[in-house]
């Protein structure tokens, strides 16, 4: 992939835009490869070869990586006090809709927001998805999965991968993005901070703070593998796998950055990597 590879419509940079994002990519996940079985599979009746699909053995989580350090934002002097983690669903919607990220709301479950995105994140960092209290909606069925032929010793088999298709499923999600005003998402996420990492002091974790476990959460996103070749699919009991198993074995965060496409994909690990420079700065 191109290291200038720009996503669509940067948005710039901004700490509340990660925090976004990084709930755009678990909410994403809730499907993945869980999907029930698909009203009808697409079929492609040409015969075509699919060369098979190669990911580096480094790309294999075999362990999580341990959190580094980071400072957390600067705290921001409150005209008026912050609300309590309790009651703070109203303040931080409130907030959340001056980023004029359109569609924005209707993508939040609205309750315990920033408990459930806390959550999320930690898992994020573990290379994990979280299917329950989740805090966006997600993504709308059904999976579709597309059925095609290969020839093998000259005769037709047939196999089954995601559909392109399937890929739109994210668009509402990575449009989103894009649309979000950065420099009002700078004052969100400082002023929230506080609340953020009582949420995860919470959690009884022995991890640094919940900015440090932030990054280590776009970090493990930006190390998922880019998809190379048809996703073959194979289905031994209710849910669809990977036929290939290396990619099978990858962490649930990486099997979804495959599942979103590889032009969405792009788009987020562009805006994460322009995103992250500055976060810790």
């Amino acid at each position: 992939m191109r290291d200038d590879y720009q996503p669509r419509q940067s948005s710039s940079g901004s700490l509340w835009v990660i925090v976004v994002l990084v709930v755009i990519v678990a909410a994403a996940a809730f499907y993945f490869l869980r999907d029930e079985a698909p009203a009808a599979s697409q079929t492609v009746t040409t015969p075509v070869a699919v060369a098979p699909q190669a990911i580096a053995a480094s790309s294999v989580a075999s362990s999580v990586a341990a959190i580094v350090e980071y400072q957390p934002p600067m705290p921001v002097v409150e005209v008026d006090p912050l609300p309590t983690l309790n009651e703070s669903d109203s303040s931080i919607l409130a907030a959340l809709q001056q980023l004029r990220g359109e569609g924005l709301l209707q993508l939040l479950v609205p309750q315990e927001l920033i408990r459930k995105f806390v959550l999320a994140v930690n898992n994020l960092a573990e290379g994990k998805v979280i299917h329950e209290y989740r805090p966006v909606v997600s993504p709308p069925p059904p999976f579709v999965a597309e059925t095609f032929s290969v020839m093998i010793e000259g005769t037709a088999v047939d196999q089954e991968r995601v559909a392109p298709a399937n890929f739109q499923r994210y668009e509402p999600y990575v449009t989103t993005l894009a649309l979000i005003d950065s420099d009002a998402a700078v004052a969100v996420y400082r002023r929230f901070y506080p609340l953020l990492e009582e949420a995860f002091r919470e959690l009884g974790l022995k991890k640094p703070n919940f900015h440090s476990v932030l990054i280590a959460a776009i970090d493990n996103i930006l190390a998922a593998p880019d998809a190379q070749g048809d996703l073959l699919l194979v289905r031994p009991k209710v849910f669809y796998q990977y036929a290939d198993p290396a990619l099978e074995q990858l962490p649930q965060t990486h099997k979804l950055m495959l599942r979103m496409g590889p032009e969405n994909a792009r788009s987020v690990k562009a805006s994460l990597r322009q995103l992250r420079a500055r976060l810790i700065k």
